[in-house]
């Protein structure tokens, strides 16, 4: 009898983590590359990646 492989599948406690806001989802947007660039300096100067600058941009948006 073989025995049984503990690689792969799904396993509990496996994968990423929703964050404190739940999971994420892809969303894709286009915008003015201007945007971007500017977008690229503030997530430099704050050591951010875009998802995250993204995603405060929005919460404060919905704040509002």
């Amino acid at each position: 009898m073989a025995k049984k492989s503990n690689v792969g599948g799904k396993r509990e406690g496996a994968g990423r983590k929703p964050g404190p806001d739940g999971p994420t989802q892809l969303v894709a947007v286009t915008v003015p590359k201007k945007f971007v660039k500017e977008l690229d300096r503030l997530c430099k100067t704050r050591e951010w990646n875009r998802s995250h600058a993204v995603t405060e941009a929005i919460r404060a948006l919905l704040a509002r």
